[in-house]
C-alpha cells in the first residue's frame, strides 16, 4: 500500500478547522456564529450571545441578528414616548416571553453576561428601560431564547455548525445588525487560513520512505 508523505499526514492532523477555531468552548459571554452549513432556518446566518451555560443545565442564548418589524411601542402601548426601536427575536424557544440586553452599570433585577453588558428578565427593568427610552445602543429587547441540552452545543460546534468567539457589547450591540452574521463569518474564514498559513509553515517536513 502507498503511504501518504508524513507531511500530508500532519496537515491533516494539525491544520485547523472552523470547529477547532475560535475561543475555546461555550460559556456564558461567548458569541456563536452559525456556519454556510447550518441549515436550521431558526438558526441559518445567525449570530447568538449566549447569556447561560452549564454542564448540567446546558445553554441559553439569544440571538442577536434578527430585528422584528414589531417596535417598542406596539409591545408597551402604555408607556408614553416608548420608541419604535425593534423588538428582536431572541430565538424559537418561548417566544411568547421577553429578556432584555443592557449596556450599563450592574443594576438590581439584572445579571452580568460579560463587561458592561447585562441581561434582564424583569418586568420592572425592561419597562424603566423603555420609559427611560434608552437608544438601541443600550437597550434591547428579544422575544425567544435559543436553548440546547447539555453536550448538545458542545457536539453542534464540533460538528462544524457554528464558530465560537469572545463576545462584547460592540457585537451585541451592533448598529447594523443585518450584515452581523456576513462580517463576522468572513473575518472567521480569513483567521482560519491565516492560522492555516502558520501551522503550515511551521509543520516539520519529513517524509515517509
Amino acid at each position: 500500500m502507498r503511504r501518504a508523505p508524513l507531511v500530508l499526514l500532519l496537515a491533516a492532523v494539525c491544520l485547523p478547522t472552523r470547529a477547532q477555531y475560535g475561543a475555546g468552548a461555550p460559556a456564558t459571554g461567548k458569541i456563536l456564529v452559525a456556519s454556510e452549513k447550518l441549515q436550521d432556518p431558526n438558526f441559518t446566518q445567525s449570530v447568538i450571545l449566549l447569556v447561560a451555560s452549564d454542564p448540567d443545565g446546558g445553554t441559553l442564548g439569544v440571538v442577536v441578528n434578527r430585528r422584528s418589524d414589531v417596535p417598542l411601542s406596539k409591545i408597551f402601548p402604555t408607556i408614553k414616548g416608548a420608541s419604535n426601536d425593534p423588538v428582536y427575536m431572541g430565538g424559537p424557544v418561548e417566544i411568547g416571553t421577553g429578556q432584555g440586553l443592557l449596556r450599563s452599570e450592574a443594576r438590581a433585577g439584572s445579571r452580568r453576561i460579560m463587561n458592561d453588558v447585562y441581561a434582564t428578565g424583569s418586568k420592572d427593568v425592561i419597562e424603566n428601560s423603555v420609559a427611560a427610552k434608552l437608544d438601541s445602543g443600550k437597550f434591547r429587547l428579544y422575544l425567544g431564547y435559543a436553548g440546547w441540552a447539555p453536550g448538545q452545543l458542545q457536539s453542534e460546534i464540533q460538528a462544524g455548525a457554528w464558530t465560537v468567539r469572545d463576545g462584547n457589547a460592540n457585537i451585541v450591540f451592533d448598529q447594523d445588525p443585518d450584515s452581523l452574521w456576513v462580517r463576522l463569518n468572513r473575518l472567521a474564514h480569513s483567521q482560519i487560513a491565516a492560522a492555516r498559513e502558520t501551522t503550515s509553515a511551521t509543520s516539520p517536513r519529513m517524509p515517509v520512505r
